[in-house]
Formats: structure tokens, C-alpha cells, sequence
């Protein structure tokens, strides 16, 4: 519950934090900004669910490669959802990274 509520909280404020990106744009992008971008936006919300569950693991950055299916599923988010942001996409995988 608190993660669903740090990211909720995160993705309201998405758009102040790392500008007005939106899926089209996200499409343009080339790999290094995304993942640039990526790294940026869920390292730090990764490490605040594990730091509010005192858990042992933070799933995406104990993973050095976790950037790239991060990538793959704000790509098909977006592609589904062109009028959304890559945040929504993001957070959305962390979620289910998270639950699983």
C-alpha cells in the first residue's frame, strides 16, 4: 500500500520533476536518454519503497541490468497509451516489479 501511495505520489508530480515528456516524445528519444532518464526517475522511487518497507532488497537497483527491461516496458506502455507520459509507463513497471 505505501508503495502504490509513493508512487501515486510521484507520478502526480512526474511532469515538474522531469519536464512535460509524453509518450510521443518518448518514442524520439534515443537509448542512451532513455535510459538516462529512466535510471533517473525510478532509482530514487525504488529506493524510497525499500527504505519505507525496511526491506532487505531494492529490485531495481540491486539489478545492474534492470535499466534495459525498465526501457522495454515504458516502450510498449507507450506504444499502447500515446496520450500518457513514460512516467506512467515507469511506474507501472515498478509497480509490478515490486508486487512480484
Amino acid at each position: 500500500m505505501i508503495a502504490l501511495l509513493a508512487c501515486a505520489a510521484a507520478n502526480s508530480t512526474a511532469a515538474s520533476l522531469f519536464g512535460d515528456l509524453s509518450c510521443e516524445a518518448w518514442a524520439d528519444l534515443d537509448h542512451p536518454t532513455k535510459k538516462t532518464w529512466t535510471n533517473a526517475f525510478l532509482a530514487p522511487l525504488s529506493l524510497t519503497h525499500q527504505g519505507l518497507q525496511r526491506a532487505m532488497q531494492d529490485r531495481y537497483n540491486d539489478d545492474p541490468r534492470a535499466v534495459e527491461p525498465a526501457i522495454v516496458s515504458i516502450d510498449k506502455f507507450c506504444l499502447s497509451h500515446s496520450k500518457d507520459s513514460p512516467a506512467d509507463g515507469a511506474i507501472s513497471y515498478l509497480n509490478s516489479l515490486i508486487e512480484n
